[in-house]
């Protein structure tokens, strides 16, 4: 989760310091708003991309937390058949 962090404080901290910097540059409103516009759309489809990775990542440590669950527990079972059908 600190990575996580990370990237949406850089993101809220990039997308802010942009902001600034256009709003104090010497253009006019229309275009300064318009590099706006764009710069928050840019950082906004970087964040969501960023989150879809991590997002990817999680699903894929679940997925293969469950699947060694599953393998030991088969395993544990099959353990258990021999066990019984020895005795």
């Amino acid at each position: 989760m600190d990575s996580l962090k990370l990237i949406v404080s850089a993101s809220i901290g990039l997308t802010a310091g942009l902001a600034l910097g256009y709003l104090t540059a010497p253009n006019s409103g229309k275009k300064t708003r318009k590099k706006i516009t764009a710069e928050v759309n840019s950082q906004l489809k970087a964040l969501e991309e960023n989150m879809n990775n991590k997002v990817s990542e999680v699903k894929n440590t679940y997925n293969d937390q469950v699947n060694k669950i599953g393998d030991t527990g088969k395993t544990a079972i099959d353990r258990a058949k021999d066990l019984v059908s020895v005795n």
